[in-house]
């Protein structure tokens, strides 16, 4: 594995991001050798500890990505824009989480069902990863749970949504880096990305996805993707 992949250093606590200082490309030469060193051990202890087991069941799950829009309607002129209040929605759910989670744990659901969902940051700040609070079981009737599980998820989301947005699943938003295409607007060339086309408050606030850009900047030498396409016009074309 090459080294270079390492690009921060941060801490997480019960598998969810915790709010550390993350280390800058500069700063990693001390950390690194460590780093690498010890995730083969603690894989080689893991291997070793789990290689023989047969009392497993048969455990999987799914993850969604969703990101939030804004649809405007102004004087009969509509519009759409990137909402950049996942962080803000996020935590809203996080706590509503809290609150169900003793409920939730005294449902059986449909046998083997998670009883409720779990809401993750990404890298976005117009984005909201969602997931069952426990994995799916390994029989055909928790296939059926699937659906009910991911309506829930959105439902959830919907809550706390103001008028006019929406949580879309699609893969990709179209008009990412097209004008003023966040809500509020923000411009372009921050000082972490340095992209030409889209702003740094669209990065999620969490200290490691600004670092994470900043580091794989670095290490390039330049921007994550600088390509410009030529567009020429042809004789005869209108």
């Amino acid at each position: 594995q090459r080294t270079e992949a390492i690009t921060l250093w941060i801490a997480a606590e019960d598998g969810i991001l915790g709010q550390r200082q993350a280390f800058e490309l500069e700063g990693m030469e001390g950390v690194r050798e460590y780093v690498r060193k010890h995730g083969v051990e603690q894989f080689i202890h893991i291997w070793k500890k789990n290689k023989d087991r047969e009392d497993l069941d048969f455990l999987w799950g799914d993850e969604v990505e969703g990101f939030l829009c804004q649809l405007t309607d102004k004087e009969g002129k509509k519009a759409i824009k990137l909402s950049l209040r996942g962080s803000e929605v996020l935590e809203k759910l996080k706590e509503a989480e809290k609150e169900e989670t003793a409920k939730a744990e005294e449902k059986d659901g449909c046998g083997t069902c998670p009883p409720s969902v779990i809401f993750h940051p990404e890298y976005g700040c117009f984005m909201i990863e969602t997931t069952p609070s426990a994995p799916y079981g390994g029989f055909v009737r928790d296939l059926r749970c699937v659906e009910a599980n991911m309506r829930l998820r959105r439902a959830k989301v919907k809550e706390h949504l103001k008028a006019g947005e929406v949580y879309s699943t699609m893969t990709t938003y179209p008009l990412m880096g097209v004008d003023q295409f966040t809500l509020p607007p923000h411009q372009p060339n921050g000082p972490v990305a340095k992209s030409e086309y889209v702003p740094d408050e669209l990065i999620n606030p969490h200290p490691r996805f600004a670092t994470l850009t900043a580091n794989i900047r670095t290490r390039r030498g330049s921007k994550k993707c600088s390509g410009e396409l030529q567009r020429r016009k042809r004789n005869g074309t209108p």
